[in-house]
């Protein structure tokens, strides 16, 4: 499984099991991501520090998870993220839009 979900007190942490998000990975992870929603919860980590690289499909998918969950009030959240894949966000300039959190 390439994605896994741990349900902690207050959020949810959603992580990638690989070290490279190519994008073919996205119906397993918007699958967990509406999972995660419907159960109610308020908060939704994305654990990406096994990531080390990541393609634009793979930043559309997350964009996609940060707009769901924002249009349903719940906090999202980027974590662990590798300074080459902060770089690459920053390039896009989504490093504005997404918040970055120690949590996981």
């Amino acid at each position: 499984m390439e994605v896994s979900v741990n349900d902690k007190k207050d959020f949810t942490v959603i992580k990638f099991n690989k070290d490279r998000l190519l994008g073919t990975e996205a119906a397993e992870f918007l699958n967990k991501v509406m999972t995660t929603l419907e159960k109610g919860t308020k908060s939704i980590v994305i654990d990406l520090s096994s990531v080390q690289y990541v393609t634009s499909w793979a930043i559309g998918m997350l964009v996609h998870a940060f707009t769901t969950s924002t249009n349903r009030r719940v906090k999202f959240a980027l974590s662990g993220v590798t300074k080459h894949v902060h770089e690459i966000l920053s390039k896009v300039r989504l490093d504005k839009i997404f918040t970055f959190s120690d949590i996981t």
